[in-house]
């Protein structure tokens, strides 16, 4: 590649990034926005964890209920939430949300479905990712799928979260 190839490379690796970062932005804006207008907890911490995952794999994902289901039904998903509440737009990479009080305790019958999900639609390699309040509890069975490595356990802080979800005109992200 001579300097011209280069500098012409740059620039166009450049712009995608500043375009790809802008839709990020405008992505998390929806995010919060859905945070802090729903008052159903459980439901406004599936957007929390759609904002975390975007954060953390700077990729958009979505809440299950946004995602149109022609999109659902070209990667094999059903068009009704049967126990994934967060994806990103390829579908490599699902989630489920549990908004759980302190000390609660997680079992195994209410991720089946969800840990299912791989077999249901016919893609083994699906990366599952549990968003959990901190101060909840996984069953010893959850926690022996997530040391094997088919489940990513993230637990999240809900004082933080809590504070996300308080309506404010003056927040920024």
């Amino acid at each position: 590649m001579n300097a011209v190839e280069y500098t012409e490379y740059k620039h166009s690796y450049n712009l995608f990034c500043s375009k790809h970062m802008s839709f990020l932005v405008q992505h998390l804006s929806y995010l919060e926005h859905r945070i802090r207008s729903i008052r159903h907890l459980p439901t406004a911490f599936e957007y929390y964890s759609a904002k975390h995952l975007t954060l953390y794999y700077g990729t958009p994902f979505h809440v299950y209920q946004d995602i149109s289901p022609s999109l659902k039904m070209r990667y094999g998903f059903p068009e009704r939430d049967q126990g994934v509440d967060v994806a990103n737009e390829d579908f490599t990479h699902i989630g489920q949300a549990k908004y759980y009080g302190p000390g609660k305790l997680i079992h195994y019958g209410t991720l089946a479905t969800f840990l299912a999900t791989p077999l249901l639609v016919g893609r083994k390699e699906l990366k599952l990712s549990l968003l959990r309040t901190r101060h909840s509890i996984l069953h010893t069975d959850i926690k022996r799928i997530a040391n094997r490595g088919v489940l990513n356990d993230i637990s999240l802080d809900s004082t933080e979260f809590l504070q996300d979800a308080r309506p404010s005109n003056n927040r920024a992200l």
